[in-house]
């Protein structure tokens, strides 16, 4: 499969498409969004310190919604011969509701300014055979630097594709994306001995860019497992503690994020309803949504509705500055459009929530953090719970060290509870360096305070 091939099969798709809307609406339903996810992959795995399978895959996916009368129906279809039936059964699911929303409404059409095409032809020349190559390739250098690491699975994936949106409304959209990728989860082991479970990832729009960036997040991999191998349990205390990008990104900013999500304001489950304006955070502490940067792997020009989306300021110096909405959401919130915020694919209804987040970086230097006077925690990640209305948290720490007087002593047994919301007033300092999480979102380290720490000491 090439890009030559994609783009026949997508040109074909969008004049299906555009019929069976054109069908539709000569048959009385006049609200009709179609949402097409098409990928091809040839994928090799990694099983026990081994190469395990080599697959080939292909997958076209069809979000079919109907609305009528402010009622809604959605169905899920991957047979093309059969979506216009589809299309019939989500008409009937909308007219069997009965409780219609005045609110619930397709979006008219808007110009789309960022048109992307992530897709680079010379990914065209490679297959199975590369895949295995860089698969053998992360295998030695388990073998000779990391040879008490257990590899328990990997993956490595050529993937190619499209997404694209058709609707009654005038709405059309799509784009074309390639990608070389690559997981591996595991955990050190030395006898009876087991460390924590870590994993780590990359990808890339060119071979070049993906094999730099896999070398990288392998080795990481690496060093964070045998980092959590030899932990120990140590005394728990009251203080600071140290975000690297991947906890920033997935633990703490998320509960904050979740709050400013339209539904969850709608809903009353947000602690920051009504904030617009207001400071809420560390004035250390900016943010910004920017799906329209082209060197990122997750930017793209239009939202799941097909909305065109932009670059937005979400917090400037702890001040907040905006919420996540789509249409329906926008509309529940009295504004006249959704800020292209729609989240969610083929297989989900429209959510809301940030493309492509970025934190801005601070002045402090990374490596003064790991020299603080004093005790800090380095908390690589958490396994807990949150809640997202409360934004409590609590967990136990994983592939985390106590750094005290120059030395980084890893630990284990060390759980971590607070509140995402207090602690975005707990941010001390933000390290100029940072890391690209997912290659998609720029999240630098994070020094905070006032946290309860709990461990235990061993008999």
């Amino acid at each position: 499969m090439d890009r030559g091939a994609i783009e026949k099969r997508l040109s074909d798709q969008k004049d299906l498409l555009t019929n069976l809307i054109s069908k539709a609406k000569s048959n009385g339903i006049e609200q009709v969004e179609i949402y097409s996810s098409y990928g091809y992959s040839e994928d090799v795995s990694l099983e026990k310190n081994d190469l395990n399978n080599c697959t080939a895959t292909e997958e076209n996916m069809f979000g079919i919604r109907v609305i009528h009368e402010g009622n809604q129906g959605f169905l899920i279809s991957n047979h093309i011969p059969s979506l216009y039936t589809s299309i019939e059964e989500a008409y009937q699911l909308a007219k069997s509701q009965s409780t219609p929303d005045p609110d619930l409404v397709l979006p008219e059409t808007r110009p789309i300014t960022n048109q992307f095409d992530t897709y680079d032809s010379s990914l065209d020349t490679m297959g199975i055979e590369d895949l295995v190559s860089f698969a053998k390739e992360a295998l030695g250098w388990r073998n000779d630097l990391y040879d008490k690491i257990n590899i328990d699975s990997g993956d490595f994936s050529l993937s190619k594709g499209y997404k694209l949106i058709v609707s009654s409304k005038g709405v059309m959209a799509h784009e074309l994306g390639a990608e070389l990728s690559a997981t591996v989860m595991g955990m050190g082991v030395d006898g009876d001995l087991v460390g924590s479970f870590d994993y780590d990832s990359a990808s890339g729009f060119t071979k070049d860019q993906f094999q730099s960036l896999w070398k990288k997040a392998f080795h990481n991999f690496g060093d964070k497992c045998m980092g959590a191998l030899y932990a120990k349990p140590t005394t728990g205390f009251q203080g600071k503690v140290l975000l690297p990008p991947d906890a920033v990104y997935s633990f703490f900013l998320g509960l904050f994020i979740g709050s400013l999500n339209g539904t969850s304001l709608r809903k009353g489950k947000s602690k920051m309803a009504g904030k617009i304006g207001e400071k809420v955070a560390s004035s250390l502490l900016s943010i910004w949504d920017d799906p329209t940067n082209k060197g990122f792997m997750g930017s793209t020009g239009f939202d799941r509705e097909g909305m065109p989306t932009s670059f937005k300021k979400v917090l400037t110096e702890g001040v907040l500055e905006s919420y996540f909405y789509n249409t329906y959401e926008a509309k529940k919130a009295k504004l006249p459009i959704s800020n292209g915020c729609a989240t969610g694919g083929a297989q989900s209804l429209p959510g809301c929530g940030p493309k492509q987040l970025q934190i801005a970086p601070g002045n402090a230097n990374k490596d003064d953090f790991f020299k603080l006077p004093g005790k800090t925690l380095f908390v690589n990640r958490i396994s807990g719970t949150k809640d997202g209305a409360s934004g409590d948290f609590s967990g136990v720490v994983k592939g985390g060290y106590l750094l005290e007087g120059g030395e980084n002593i890893p630990v284990r047994e060390v759980q971590i509870v607070g509140n995402a919301f207090d602690a975005l007033n707990q941010i001390e300092a933000i390290s100029k360096e940072g890391e690209l999480i997912g290659e998609s979102s720029f999240v630098p380290y994070m020094l905070l305070d006032g946290f309860t720490i709990t461990g235990v000491m061993e008999n």
